[in-house]
């Protein structure tokens, strides 16, 4: 397109697409859940899942099975969760398991070495039951927001001194942050 009057070629931004939207499609019984993660798996689709498990544990659940088939990627965030998630599941004498994943979500586990503590099933049914979805973002409390990626990223550290080195000065901002936060 050529700007009117000059004749200069006058480059126009592309329209970027939104960001997807993550919904979490889960199945439960008494002592399993089964979540389908479409979508990202991010610092905002987070506390969601971290919510749910929580609730889903306490309420005896065991067995947690995360479905990564048809996500679209994860960061640090999420994949820390799924650290802490899965310890606190062994803690309670279950599981949390990471099943099918796809090629990049399996490439992301290993880059970060999650695959050596969270369980990966690579070919894994999916159970027959009545699933409901809910949306992966809903709105947080910041200082909540920021102590939910703080902890997925000390689990993250804690797994090897790669990370550790990798995350430490992320973690030091954080704790500043936090501590100008207000309880």
């Amino acid at each position: 397109m050529t700007e009117p009057g000059t004749g200069r070629i006058v480059r126009t931004p592309k329209a970027s697409a939104p960001a997807p939207q993550t919904r979490y499609r889960i199945a439960r019984s008494a002592t399993m859940v089964y979540v389908r993660v479409e979508g990202l798996g991010n610092m905002k689709s987070a506390p969601v899942l971290h919510s749910l498990l929580g609730e889903v544990r306490g309420e005896g659940a065991r067995s947690a099975y995360i479905d990564l088939s048809a996500c679209l990627g994860m960061d640090s965030t999420f994949m820390g969760l799924l650290v802490g998630q899965a310890q606190a599941f062994g803690e309670a004498g279950g599981r949390l398991a990471v099943v099918k994943p796809n090629d990049l979500c399996l490439r992301l586990l290993r880059q970060l070495g999650v695959d050596e503590v969270v369980t990966v099933v690579p070919d894994a049914e999916v159970p027959s039951a009545e699933y409901i979805d809910i949306a992966g973002d809903s709105p947080v409390d910041v200082k909540a927001r920021t102590d939910l990626v703080r902890q997925a990223h000390q689990h993250l550290a804690s797994l090897n001194d790669e990370n550790k080195a990798k995350f430490s000065a992320f973690l030091r901002a954080l704790d500043d942050d936090l501590s100008k936060k207000k309880p």
